[in-house]
Formats: C-alpha cells, structure tokens, sequence
C-alpha cells in the first residue's frame, strides 16, 4: 500500500480552496466590479494550469494522469471566462446569471481531475453531471428540457452505473467500511473478477458519456441548446471526462483488456463515420459542431481501445493526450465563434450568414485559427494532435497489425471529411451564402476571450512542436513551425490593419447583389 503524508494533503486542499474562493468570488462580482471580477478569475485559472508544475515539482499528490487535463481546464477556462462575460452582457443585460453556474462547472471539474480519493472521484463526476444538467436547461424551453432529461438519463445515469460498480468491485476486494478512505494511488493493480460481463458494467457509462454509438443521440440536440461558453466548456474540457474515467478504471483494476480494447474500436470507429458524415449534413453551425466533436469523441475513444491492446504503449498514450488536447482547444474556440454569430446575426443557419467577416474582424480571424487547428495545419496544436495521432496509427499497425486499422481508417475519414464541413462552416464569415446582417452588435471583452484562445492554439503548438522534435529528433519541425507562425502572425498584422477588405464595405441587409 502506498500511503498520502498528510503535508501534501493540506497544500492540495488549501491550493483547491484559493481556485473555489477565486472562481466563485470572481463570478459573484461579476455585474457590480468588473475588473476585480476579471482579475479573481483569471488568477483562479492562472493556478490552475501552474499546479501541474507545483505537483510535479514538489507536491507530488496528484495522478500524473490529471496533468494535461488540469492543463485543458486551465487553458479553456481563461479564454471562456472573459468571453461568456461579453455574451452574456448582451443577450441577458447581466453577466452573474451564466458567469455563475460556468464557474461552478470548471470548480466541479477541477475537483474531479485532482481527486485524492476514490469516493471524492465519484462525488465530483455525480456533482459535474447535474452541474451541466443544470447549464443544458438554463434557456428554460421545451428543447432544453427534452435535452436535459436525455442528457441525465443516457449521459450521467448510466456513468453512476459504471462508478457504482467500481465501488462495489472496490468494496468487495478491500471491505465496504476502506472504500471512504482508500486513495486512486492504492487501487493500483487491484485484482477483480475477470469477466466479460463486469468489464461492459465498468465501461457502458464511459461509452454514454462519450456519446459513442447506440447511446450518441443526447449529445448534438445538449450542446445546441446549451449557451455557447457552456458548450465551448462543455466540448474543450466536460467531454474529456470519459477518457480520464476510462484511463483511471483500466489503470487502476486489472479486467479484461480485449473485451474493452475491441468495444472501443469498434462503437468508436462506427461512431467516427456516423457524426462526421453528419456533420456535413448540418445547417445549424453549433450542430454542425456538436457532431464534429461526437467524431472526434468517437476517434479518442477508438484510441484508447488501441492503448489497451497494445498493452498501454507509451506512443499511443502520448498521442490520444495530444488529439484530446488539441480537439479541445480548438473546439471550445470553434463554439466561441458560434456564439458570435448569435450575437452579430442573431441565427446560426449558416446559409442565412455570409460576409461577416466585414463587421467582426476579430472573428474573422480566430475563426480560421480555430479552424486550421482542427485540420492540423501546421504551427497549431492541431498539427501536433493530428501529427502524432497518425505517428501512433502507424506505429501500431506495425507492431500489432490489423487491429489498428479501424483507428487508422476513421482518423483518415474524419481529417478529409472534415474540410469539407469546416469549409462549409467558416463560410459564414467569408461569403458563398446569403449575407443577412441585423441586430449588430458584439461586446468586445468577447473578443478579448477570442484571441486568448487563438493565441493558446499557437502558444502550444510551438511546445507541441518540441515534444514532435522529441520523436523525430529533426530540428526542422521546431523551425518549420516556427518560421510559419511568423508568417501567419504578418498577415494577421496585415488583415488587423484593415489592408484585406472583405468584399464590400458597407453592411448588406439581403437581397439580390448589384
């Protein structure tokens, strides 16, 4: 048994109280000190993402397997604190009324990702889940309730089966009363009954909360009705939650590998085909997205049906970490830009938007960003995601054979299919579909949440960039990338200065062109 000093303990616990006190204060002053306000919740995020070092360093009380997702929280949450401000400001006239329940999600998040404990494990991630319940039917409609009720019922009732059987294996093993005290650390190789049957017990929760095929259908009509800087948490972090369970349960208990490992190649790669096609199929963009990231939940998890087989290969693990990483940047500043649109067009059918790149330049550029990183255009973290995703694809193929194919075969699909809806998607700011324009008017602290996420995209591209210099061991990576962030950076100069006009000038209110 490997046993906590309590020294760590109290620092953990008194760094978790400064993040709750930072967020929540900062989400209660949010509407009468502004600028106080920004500064808690900034420094709460701050924290957040520098207590990966502290742990490392020194506390060493945290699960190497929560860093890069302490890291996603911190990053999305920075940029979707300051931008949910300004959208709330405008369509709600008050800002406390959706700043409060985000904080208490990241704040729900955080606790779950540094979890000590096993019973604190299966508290957070019940908390979390009626947490976004609860974000999911803020809008109060028939949709959000239908929505909701799915979402509890498919997504969180059947993860709660999952934790409750791993608590009852748990208890089984150890004795009922050991299960309030036993840490995630002392789990480590714990023998339980080998069986198919407890296996898909211990997984069908994870499946649901990925939205993996057949229980994928509480996942689109969630985050369409959710506001955009919940379904940009709900997408950039939230949905990473089955994959750190997943990691946690296959990590810590010794069951039956092949069961799991084709389970989640197989709904994952079906799953990938089904909400990529689909996506393309979308007129509503925050749809349209919604699926995009059911294909990529649908990849990450036939990932890690490929790292369990592979008998949890270092290369795969490091590429499903970097694909996480990278789909939740790049989406949660995806769904900002939906959010955008609501604001400027107040519609999000992207065949009633064209051309508002004319009146929202700043969107007009994290737009691409975002959506170059989710290609994996290269000098993003998008790049280094998808480089090492297909590295690891690869690599498997060679070492294990055939059973990598589905992963290989739904990557590939995914990446070729998804330029067709990207390019369909930032149409909406760059023409091809009819240019209806009313109601303009976006607060500009929403643009500041914008670039803060665009520039955390080239921000961890230039360190994926060393992590790949790492694997190739050829230093033209790092400077091809950094040699094309430069460029990019010129002509963002270039277009910020208003040298690149987009077509017109003045604001088209419909009808036929001249």
């Amino acid at each position: 048994m490997v046993y906590v000093d309590i020294e760590p303990l109290v620092a953990k616990y008194a760094l978790s109280l400064m993040v709750i006190v930072l967020l929540f204060l900062g989400a209660i002053l949010v509407d009468r000190m502004r600028r106080l306000s920004r500064f808690l919740r900034i420094m709460g995020y701050l924290l957040i993402i520098s207590l990966v070092a502290m742990d490392y360093f020194c506390l060493n009380i945290l699960n190497e397997l929560t860093y890069p997702f302490l890291l996603l929280l911190g990053s999305v949450g920075l940029a979707v604190t300051i931008y949910s401000e300004g959208y709330s400001r405008v369509l709600l006239g008050t800002a406390r009324t959706l700043q409060l329940p985000l904080e208490i999600l990241s704040i729900s998040l955080y606790l779950l990702f540094t979890s000590t404990y096993l019973i604190e494990f299966v508290i957070f991630w019940i908390l979390t889940e009626l947490i976004g319940f609860m974000i999911i039917l803020f809008e109060g409609t028939r949709e959000a309730w239908k929505a909701a009720i799915t979402y509890l019922v498919i997504g969180a009732l059947t993860a709660d089966l999952s934790l409750f059987t791993m608590l009852a294996v748990v208890a089984q093993a150890i004795g009922l009363e050991n299960i309030f005290t036993i840490t995630i650390y002392e789990l480590s190789g714990l023998s339980v009954p080998y069986t198919p049957f407890l296996t898909i017990l211990l997984l069908l929760g994870f499946i649901a909360k990925s939205a993996l095929v057949p229980f994928h259908f509480w996942l689109p009509n969630a985050y369409t009705v959710a506001p955009s800087p919940a379904t940009s948490l709900f997408s950039g972090v939230m949905e990473k939650m089955s994959i750190f369970g997943v990691l946690i349960v296959f990590h810590l208990l010794s069951i039956d590998k092949t069961v799991a490992g084709y389970a989640l190649i197989i709904l994952g790669f079906i799953t990938t085909i089904y909400a990529a096609t689909q996506a393309v199929l979308q007129s509503d963009a925050k749809r349209l997205l919604s699926y995009s990231t059911m294909g990529y939940s649908g990849c990450l998890m036939n990932l890690v049906g490929l790292y369990i087989l592979t008998n949890y290969s270092s290369a795969v693990f490091v590429a499903l970490i970097l694909l996480m990483f990278s789909h939740g940047i790049s989406k949660s500043l995806l769904f900002m830009n939906v959010g955008s649109m609501e604001i400027l067009a107040n519609t999000r059918n992207i065949y009633d938007l064209g051309y508002l790149a004319r009146i929202d330049r700043v969107g007009a550029i994290t737009i691409v960003i975002g959506s170059v990183s989710l290609l994996g255009i290269p000098s993003t973290i998008g790049f280094t995601g998808k480089f090492s995703a297909f590295l690891a694809g690869v690599t498997s193929f060679f070492d294990q054979g055939i059973v990598s194919l589905p992963y290989i075969i739904s990557l590939s699909y995914l990446s070729s299919i998804g330029i067709v809806y990207i390019l369909k998607f930032i149409g909406s700011y760059y023409g091809g579909y009819k240019p209806m324009i009313s109601g303009i008017y976006k607060y500009p602290i929403m643009n500041i949440g914008e670039i803060i996420n665009g520039a955390i995209v080239f921000l961890y591209g230039v360190l994926g960039s060393v992590l790949l210099y790492r694997f190739t061991g050829s230093i033209y990576v790092i400077v091809f990338n950094i040699v094309l962030l430069a460029i990019i950076c010129i002509g963002l100069v270039i277009v910020l200065q208003g040298k690149i006009k987009f077509r017109e000038d003045e604001a088209w209110v419909g009808g036929a062109y001249p």
